[in-house]
């Protein structure tokens, strides 16, 4: 049966909406502090430190620390489920992330206006691929939903990037961010979409992938979601602690992206930024596979599991050509990505898994120039250990 999830009356609504509270917040910083208070909000939203340094301008001490309270009622045990989950599964949940999740967002015009402002995708494709991937670990990771927890501060920082995106950005957009077609940028319906792309898409790909999540841990990794889209902002104005506009469950959040796609996505002819961002995603995923692997073949192996997750109708609407005969390619390439693990790095025989730490290691050497050793738990009490 339907819900309130799939109608336009309410969607419509929520797409009014932007987060006034940090819009308040930049709109102080920069009249109180001008250049300075432009400096010091970009500086910090784009540090890894968490914490405000001395001296920090007014607006910016009130603003972070009157919006770190959780929801009322937020159910801690249930997160470090929902962490635990996330930590056990975390190699097939990122490679949904980077093969589903951010391409498939880009069929929504919306989506592409703003990400293309920057040209991070276009041009540092590897930096805007780990701040994503960072900004997933801070949320998901053990710890974060604590007092001074990295879910929380992370929520902070991207609410008010979000607000000096609105207050300065788009003011010298050209041609203009078209309000009237696609409603206020970085709207409240636009973020919870993407807020559902990190949590029902992930669950949603898992399931293609045979990951095999039970029913109640698709709940509890998706609750921390939840909980996270109100502290970046998605409620009703001046009501922080109501979770009204969030979905409730992961039908909700499938019934309500269901209606996204309907009501937002194009096909590539009305959506080139989206066409370019899709495509700049597909050559970072395809120049993460090692050379000598890419020159036998593997170099097709991202748009075979673009294909799995998004789906054809999805690879086309961002102009992803089709893989013929991907199902015996990918079969026969897979296969020999998990012999290659299994005998120089004894890991277990998961296909899906072996590919995506493949990715990562792209990531690693373009990065740390090194090895990173990801612990990944057995037990709820191993996941306590890190935090």
């Amino acid at each position: 049966m339907a819900t309130r999830w799939s109608e336009d009356v309410f969607l419509d609504e929520i797409r009014r909406h932007v987060d006034d509270e940090a819009d308040a917040c930049v709109k102080r910083l920069f009249s109180e502090g001008g250049a300075s208070g432009s400096a010091a909000l970009f500086r910090h939203v784009t540090s890894n430190d968490d914490r405000l340094p001395e001296g920090s301008p007014q607006a910016l001490v009130e603003f972070f620390g009157t919006t770190r309270a959780l929801p009322p009622g937020t159910d801690l045990p249930r997160i470090s489920r929902g962490e635990f989950i996330w930590m056990k599964h975390a190699f097939p949940a990122a490679l949904v992330l980077l093969a589903k999740s951010l391409p498939e967002g880009y069929a929504a015009p919306s989506f592409g206006q703003i990400l293309s402002l920057s040209g991070d995708l276009e041009r540092h494709p590897y930096r805007r691929l780990l701040g994503v991937l960072q900004m997933v670990v801070n949320v998901s990771s053990p710890g974060g939903f604590a007092e001074n927890g990295k879910a929380i501060t992370t929520a902070q920082k991207m609410r008010l990037m979000h607000a000096a995106i609105r207050a300065l950005v788009l003011r010298r957009m050209k041609p203009p961010f078209d309000v009237a077609k696609y409603g206020p940028p970085i709207n409240l319906e636009d973020m919870l979409a993407t807020v559902m792309g990190f949590s029902y898409l992930v669950i949603d790909g898992m399931r293609t992938l045979g990951v095999g999540l039970r029913p109640d841990e698709e709940e509890d990794l998706y609750y921390l979601w939840r909980i996270y889209a109100q502290l970046v902002g998605i409620h009703p104005a001046g009501r922080p602690e109501s979770g009204e506009w969030v979905p409730g469950n992961v039908a909700e959040a499938a019934e309500f992206y269901a209606a996204f796609k309907r009501r937002h996505y194009v096909g590539p002819g009305a959506n080139p930024k989206g066409v370019e961002l899709a495509w700049a995603n597909l050559r970072m995923l395809q120049d993460m596979i090692p050379r000598a692997w890419r020159l036998v073949g593997f170099g097709v192996v991202p748009r075979i599991y673009m294909q799995d997750l998004i789906g054809a109708e999805g690879c086309a609407r961002v102009k992803i050509p089709p893989v013929l005969g991907h199902r015996l390619l990918k079969a026969v390439l897979l296969g020999l990505v998990r012999l290659s693990h299994r005998a120089i790095d004894h890991v277990p025989g998961r296909v899906d898994e072996s590919v995506s730490r493949l990715l990562f290691q792209g990531i690693i050497n373009r990065s740390w120039h090194g090895e990173v050793t990801f612990l990944i738990p057995d037990t709820l009490a191993d996941v306590r250990r890190l935090a």
